[in-house]
Order: structure tokens, then C-alpha cells, then sequence
């Protein structure tokens, strides 16, 4: 369909408009202004908002689900395959060049806060969709093209959704990369508290339950100091990439005070115990290695609490994994730590032999012209693993156009956004004929 390759240029001026306006909207979950019209806040209300706008400008069948996600529709037929993506996004953090809100334009890059995770890559999914509908060609299946509002922080949006709506026969989340991640780890938040007698210290590192921070801040009230602590953030998918200041800052807390359930929380959480092999979890499955990263970090008041993003693989459950930590520190006589944890999302395979996934990674080949990379799994979580069926499938190249996701800098190319058009608006054309 080579008219998809010739069309999708008429696109380009398009593409960089919408995504200017949805990266305006700084839609992170916010707490304070969360009501039942508005589940996430007001910010991620408005990006949700935007989208549904952007379906009735262009005249698709549109639908808001509860404020939790809004789906764009087209075609016909009893069956419907699932796009699903998300529109909120990480705090900005520290470090920016440029305002993280407003679309910066650096020859081929764009850079802003959700320019790849995951704004733009839907963006590119709804031309796809509509460059479809203009060339007036038929589908065997509708499309829905869904947006949900709080995949960043709990997946709220996504299992609301499909409480509500029926599961497509198939489909993919474009938030991670090309050509086809066909399996993804389960995910979830443990989180540990401690009561200590040291009133006076203050720790503070992180903001969100899935991105390791660039520092942690250390205060001694009792002799005035305060320090900064450093590290490389990043994606908590991706430990290997970071570097974490929360163990770092234990290191140099234990030197300045000694006290015992300092060298014990670091002994659980330190980069040599990122693979969980200090408990006996260095397991690994069919879609990879687990690992447990701390990601925000709190003492205030004589109280400590600790997030730990945790990624595991198919063969073991989240209980198993909080279940064996609380054993491990009662049997060792390490500091009384509360060992609780919530569980945000399934683990999810599809056979990398399946029609599903042989029709998406060939059109990517076909498009891309690269033959190198393969079919794999991920670390990172995404909507695939609550939908019917279906795949991480794009939106970033292997090539490194895109990059700095969670970190300062977020950006990604033009031109492979605008390839990524032709291959999502062939790739939906075979997924409903095909199949």
C-alpha cells in the first residue's frame, strides 16, 4: 500500500500542530485536584479533553468513559481491534533546557514532556486512522483508537475502561518501541515503613512510583546542614541506564550518623541487590529478569517510607515476591520494617509466531527497511498486558530518534513520527482484514 507512503507527507504540518497543543497541556496526575468528574486532576482532564475534541473536529464516532479514557472510532463490522495510549504524563523534573510544555523544535528533534511517552506517538496513530478513512479504505473491523488518562501512575483508566467497554479482538499500545515487544514483565509498588527515634533528619528523593530520580536531599535540622545528593534519573524499567541517589544518600547518611536501620534499609535496596538475589528472586521467565529499584524515598518526622518499583516475570506472583521479603527481614533481625505492596499491572506474552505479531514486525520491516532488529520482550509495563490479545508495537526506532523518556529532555524525530504514520496506517489495515 504504497499510497500510505506517498499520502502521509501531506501530514507532517499537521503532525507538528497537535502535538504542539497536547504537549501545552501539562497533564501529571494531581491529587489536589481530583474530583469525580475529574479522576486524575485537572491537568490530565484537560489532555483527555483535548483528544475528544480533536475526534469530533474531525468528525469520528467519539466516546468519554467516565473521564477515565476516551476512545475515537471508525469503520464497521461486529468486531473491533484496539489502539490504546495514554495522555498523561511524568513530572517535568529538574534539568530542562527548554520549557518541558511547550513543543521546542531543534531541526529534526522535538523536544517536550511527552513528546515519545506518549503523546506523539498517538498522535501519529490518529493521522494513521484518518489518512485511512480520506483514502476511503474498507475495513472488515471498526478501530478504536483509546486514550486513557493514568498509565503512569496505577492503570486506573485502563481497567475502568474495560469494565465498561468489550475487549477488541486484538490490538497494540504504541509506548515503548519498534518492531514488536511481544512480552512485558508484571509491575508493582512495594513500599516500606519504618518509625525510628531520630526526629531531626530530613530525606527526600523522588516523585514518581516509576522513574528513579536525578537526587535525593539530606537535612540535619539538629546541626543546620543540608546537602544534595546526585544521580542520572531515569525509567525504573531501566536501572542499568540510571544512576540512583537513594542508595548513595544511605551511604553517606550511615558515615555521618551510624544508625543501624540505615545500613539495613541499604542492605535491601543497594544496586547489588537490584535483581532481588539478596531474597532468593533472581528468577527469570519468558519475558525476562526481575528487579526491585527504590524510586522515592521519605524520613520526616522520625518516620521512614521507601517506594520500590518492582518488574517480575510470568512465572512468579506479586504476593509471592512481598510475601518473601517479609520473611527474609524477620529471619535475618534486621530494623522492623512494614513490607506492604499494590500491584499495578499483569505480565503479558503473545507468541512471537502468532499472526498477530508477524503482520505487525512485517510491516514494520517493510516501512523501516530494517531487517537487524527483532521481535523481544521488555522490562518496561504498558497497557498491552490489560488488553485482548495484543502488543507493545512502536513508537520508537531502534535508532536512537527518540530518547531521555521519564528524563530531562524528552525527545523524539520528526521524520521517523512521520514514517511511523505509514506503518500504523498499513499495520491497522491488515489487523482488520487479516486476522
Amino acid at each position: 500500500m504504497n499510497k500510505f507512503k506517498n499520502t502521509n507527507q501531506n501530514h507532517k504540518k499537521e503532525l507538528l500542530e497537535l502535538i504542539k497543543e497536547w504537549v501545552a497541556i501539562p497533564s501529571v496526575y494531581d491529587e489536589y485536584t481530583i474530583s469525580h468528574c475529574m479522576p486524575f486532576g485537572k491537568n490530565v482532564s484537560d489532555a483527555l479533553c483535548w483528544f475528544e475534541n480533536l475526534g469530533k473536529d474531525n468528525e469520528f464516532i467519539v466516546r468519554n468513559v467516565d473521564n477515565h479514557a476516551v476512545y475515537i472510532e471508525y469503520g464497521k463490522g461486529n468486531e473491533h481491534i484496539d489502539i490504546f495510549g495514554h495522555c498523561d504524563v511524568v513530572n517535568a523534573c529538574e534539568g530542562w533546557d527548554s520549557n518541558p510544555f511547550e513543543l521546542k523544535i531543534d531541526g529534526d528533534k522535538l523536544i517536550g514532556r511527552g513528546i515519545s511517552d506518549n503523546k506523539g506517538p498517538m498522535i501519529a496513530c490518529f493521522l494513521a486512522l484518518k489518512m485511512i478513512r480520506d483514502l476511503d479504505i474498507k475495513l472488515n473491523r471498526k478501530v478504536r483508537l483509546i486514550v486513557g488518562g493514568n498509565e503512569e501512575s496505577g492503570f486506573k483508566c485502563i481497567k475502568h475502561y474495560y469494565s465498561k467497554e468489550p475487549y477488541g479482538v486484538c490490538g497494540f499500545t504504541p509506548d515503548a518501541k519498534f518492531p514488536v515487544l511481544n512480552g512485558e514483565k508484571g509491575s508493582g509498588n512495594i513500599n516500606l515503613r519504618l518509625n525510628i527515634e531520630n526526629k531531626d533528619l530530613i530525606l527526600r528523593g523522588g516523585l514518581e512510583n516509576n522513574t528513579i530520580p536525578s537526587k535525593a536531599t539530606i537535612i540535619n535540622l539538629k546541626e543546620n546542614k543540608k546537602y544534595i545528593v546526585k544521580g542520572v534519573g531515569g525509567h525504573s524499567s531501566k536501572p542499568q541506564d540510571s544512576v540512583n541517589p537513594i542508595p548513595k544518600a544511605l551511604i553517606n547518611l550511615y558515615e555521618e550518623l551510624g544508625e543501624k536501620w540505615i545500613i539495613d534499609l541499604y542492605k535491601l535496596i543497594n544496586e547489588e541487590n537490584v535483581n532481588g538475589k539478596l531474597f532468593g528472586l533472581d528468577i527469570e521467565g519468558k519475558c525476562g529478569i526481575l528487579s526491585i529499584v527504590p524510586t522515592i524515598i521519605n524520613v520526616e518526622n522520625g518516620c521512614v517510607e521507601v517506594t520500590l518499583n518492582t518488574r517480575y516475570p510470568e512465572n512468579i506472583k506479586f504476593e509471592e515476591i512481598i510475601k518473601i521479603i517479609r520473611t527474609y527481614i524477620h529471619q535475618n533481625n534486621m530494623a522492623k520494617f512494614n513490607v506492604t505492596g499494590k500491584e499495578v499491572k499483569k505480565s503479558n506474552y503473545i507468541d512471537e509466531k502468532s499472526e498477530l505479531v508477524k503482520i505487525l514486525h512485517n510491516t514494520y520491516v517493510k516501512y523501516s527497511k530494517d531487517t537487524k532488529s527483532v521481535v523481544r520482550v521488555t522490562s518496561a509495563g504498558s497497557y498491552a498486558s490489560e488488553m485482548n490479545n495484543s502488543v507493545i508495537y512502536g513508537c520508537e526506532f531502534p535508532d536512537g530518534g527518540f530518547g531521555n523518556i521519564h528524563k530531562e529532555n524528552e525527545f523524539a524525530s520528526l521524520e521517523k513520527l512521520n514514517l511511523a504514520i505509514t506503518i500504523y496506517a498499513e499495520a491497522i489495515v491488515c489487523l482488520c482484514n487479516s486476522i
